[in-house]
């Protein structure tokens, strides 16, 4: 039998984890996200392609998590196998620091919302300082349960991961009843989409229709890999194959549902002229007033939940390259409830730090988002590329047949290409920031490979000097204004 207080996670718990960390804020934003420069065919090629490459990466991260379970830390040990400890410090820290700045995401769009109350109005948009001083205060009440242990902060975890889905699946189920064909099929492959920016009719090819919508979704692959940095805290490692996959066809079918029964709601014209979140307008629009502050209610939830999986991600990943050998062993500290205390010093300073800039500079909700999702990309690469590497090689593959062999390199080489298109589609900009984030964490690494004593190779030496000179270029363009970003 399995003790009440073991601490660790469960299947149940890990699938929560992975859609509690999927199912943001953006899905409640998404509806009018995709129809700002689509119509419905190109919608659904957009997200044929999404969902194509969202399955291949989850399928890379349960292949290698059932292939070799000698490795028990997910992204960063594949990044680590890959590419020694420099790439596994980068896939580590850069995707911690990643989700960091999406944790100033999430608060700067939970007190958006609470800004469209009247009693709230003074939050505004989430970047006004009465706005930042709360979220601050909310950021580190979240800090405070995650130190008390990974057990007592996944049950909170559960409970708003729960309580999101159910009105999110009442909008699916209500959109189901009022589908209109009609209004589906009215511009379903047409080439006049409807500029958000001009408030004209302009003419987008069925292509460009569909890459905007990759972009458009490019944050949806953020949290699939929840369960798999967890890996070191999971019950049974089997479990964390298991919550992946299922995790993310739960994703996919509240994404897909919500996106695309919209359309049969209204045109995609009027879709994407609703407030954010446009899922409340489509709700007020099916039901009445009630429906869209039920969903304004929930946005919020949505996004206490997700803050609170975030903080906790964002710190077990940093945590991870201490204990691996990749980073200073103080980076790997626990407290008594085994909570990762140094890391999550690291983590939540990097989200307090974005938050003020926030204020300063009132960044919105889709910058911080997008800086956010590109950090993630260059970790979601490495271990992509080691799935592949490991199938030519053969790691992993003694006992297994060769039909799943194929499989598995197939599945790699379709996520690679796949990651390697959205880190084109995100920009060079996103990299030059990602290199500032990067050349910031190095003096962990610097400070690791003294205590673990390992001298520096000719290829870390080139790839450090590449970061730090892509580190400069970007504080140059970020003084000069030569990065520009969309509002």
């Amino acid at each position: 039998m399995e003790t009440k207080n073991d601490g660790k996670v469960g299947l149940g718990g890990l699938i929560a984890l992975i859609v509690g960390s999927s199912i943001g804020s953006g899905i409640f934003a998404l509806p009018a996200t995709v129809t700002g420069g689509a119509n419905p065919a190109g919608i659904l090629i957009g997200w044929a392609i999404v969902g194509i490459g969202m399955l291949s990466l989850v399928s890379v991260y349960s292949n290698l998590t059932l292939q070799q379970s000698n490795i028990d830390d997910g992204i960063y040990g594949w990044s680590r196998n890959a590419f020694g400890h420099l790439g596994g410090f980068i896939g580590a820290f850069g995707h911690g620091a990643g989700d960091a700045i999406g944790n100033a995401s999430y608060l700067v769009v939970l007190f958006s919302a609470l800004g469209s109350f009247g009693i709230f109005d003074y939050f505004g948009k989430g970047t006004t300082w009465p706005a930042i001083i709360c979220a601050s205060a909310v950021l580190w009440i979240v800090n405070y349960f995650v130190l008390r242990g990974v057990k007592s902060s996944t049950r909170l975890n559960n409970f708003t991961t729960i309580i999101k889905i159910i009105p999110i699946v009442l909008f699916i189920v209500l959109a189901i009843i009022q589908f209109n064909p009609h209004i589906f099929m009215h511009s379903f492959a047409s080439t006049q989409v409807m500029s958000v920016a001009t408030g004209k009719w302009t003419h987008v090819s069925l292509f460009n229709q569909s890459k905007t919508v990759l972009l458009a979704t490019m944050w949806t692959l953020i949290g699939l890999e929840s369960g798999t940095i967890f890996a070191t805290r999971a019950r049974k490692l089997a479990d964390v194959a298991k919550a992946t996959i299922i995790g993310a066809l739960i994703v996919v079918f509240l994404l897909v549902g919500t996106t695309v029964l919209a359309l049969g709601l209204m045109a995609p014209s009027k879709i994407s002229q609703l407030h954010d979140p446009s899922m409340a307008g489509l709700m007020t629009h099916m039901v009445g007033s009630w429906g869209g502050t039920l969903i304004d209610i929930c946005l919020i939830l949505a996004v206490l939940g997700a803050l609170i999986a975030w903080v906790n991600l964002s710190a077990e990943e940093v945590r991870l390259a201490g204990r691996g050998g990749s980073a200073a062993k103080w980076l790997n500290g626990l407290n008594q409830n085994e909570a990762p205390r140094n890391s999550l010093l690291i983590t939540t300073g990097i989200t307090q730090v974005l938050m003020i800039i926030a204020g300063i500079d009132k960044s919105s909700y889709v910058t911080l988002l997008s800086f956010s999702t590109s950090l993630a990309l260059i970790p979601y690469l490495f271990s992509s590329i080691y799935a592949l590497k490991s199938v030519i090689v053969g790691t992993g593959f003694a006992n297994r047949s060769t039909q799943q062999r194929v499989y598995s390199g197939v599945t790699a080489c379709i996520a690679i290409l796949f990651v390697f298109f959205m880190i084109y589609g995100a920009g060079f900009r996103y990299l030059l920031l990602a290199a500032i984030v990067w050349s910031l964490g190095l003096p962990f690494f610097f400070k690791g490979k003294r205590e673990w004593h390992s001298h520096f190779n000719k290829s870390e030496i080139v790839v450090c000097s590449v970061i730090f000179l892509m580190a400069l270029v970007g504080i140059y363009a970020l003084v000069t204004g030569s990065i520009q970003f969309d509002a």
